[in-house]
């Protein structure tokens, strides 16, 4: 009997220490997984305590300064909104104290310079010959004689300038405006410039070179080419002479000198 139950008990204690061996091994947690557990689980008690102030973090404490820094950029909104304002009137109230000064004074930002226009005759240095605009043409072709023509490039026509040459004085006088080299630019209507033709015309105003009689008259041209349709009405013509360096601007109307 004794012997039994020593045996029974052996047996209990081999079954104890056999059902403590299975099963899986306890799990042991890393020191960050523990510290994510706390905070979670504080985060959770505080969410859900309104008299809660410690903890991860005071939620009421986190409203209130959310609150303040909406109400803060509210007002630095509207204060910049104001400053804008104020700096757009400023500048209207300088606009118009600009054109106020501008209308008292009777000019713009616009005006361009006032052009001093001369005689031909002064722009060609010309003494006791006077020299006089009478007209203009536009044509393909300018002959002087049969011999000697000008014809327009393709695509252009000729607008020619007639320019009379008079010697004012009670002498002869001999005219060479060839020694001094002049060049001339037109500008028709105040937008179409182009520089004139050099031909060997002998009648030609920039290579002239002859003796005037007193009193008498000789007729000159000068030739210039523009695109064909480019100028359909003349409006207007300023001239540019320029001799030496030394320009000057010419308006021609039919007539002056």
């Amino acid at each position: 009997m004794k012997k039994n139950r020593l045996a029974a008990g052996a047996i209990a204690l081999a079954v104890s220490f056999m059902a403590c061996g299975c099963g899986d091994q306890v799990y042991e947690m890393t020191d960050e997984e523990k510290a994510v557990i706390v905070h979670y689980s504080a985060h959770v008690v505080t969410k859900f305590n309104k008299k809660q102030s410690e903890g991860v973090q005071d939620v009421t404490a986190l409203k209130a300064q959310m609150a303040a820094r909406e109400e803060q950029r509210k007002e630095e909104e509207e204060l910049r909104k104001q400053e804008e304002e104020q700096q757009k009137e400023k500048e209207e109230q300088t606009k118009n104290q600009e054109s106020s000064s501008v209308q008292e004074s009777g000019q713009t930002d616009t005006d361009e310079p006032q052009v001093k226009y001369v005689s031909l005759s002064k722009a060609l240095k010309l003494k006791d010959i006077r020299a006089t605009y009478k007209k203009y043409e536009k044509s393909s072709i300018y002959a002087e004689s049969s011999s000697f023509m000008v014809r327009a490039d393709e695509g252009n026509e000729l607008l020619v300038l007639h320019v009379n040459l008079k010697n004012t004085g009670n002498e002869s006088a001999r005219c060479d405006l060839l020694s001094r080299l002049p060049s001339f630019r037109l500008t028709v209507n105040g937008d179409v410039s182009v520089s004139a033709d050099t031909s060997i015309l002998l009648n030609d105003l920039g290579t002239y070179q002859g003796r005037i009689g007193a009193g008498d008259t000789v007729k000159t041209v000068l030739i210039f080419q523009v695109q064909q349709g480019m100028v359909k009405k003349v409006k207007s013509m300023d001239l540019e002479v320029s001799i030496n360096g030394k320009s000057s601007i010419v308006q021609l109307v039919a007539g002056r000198s």
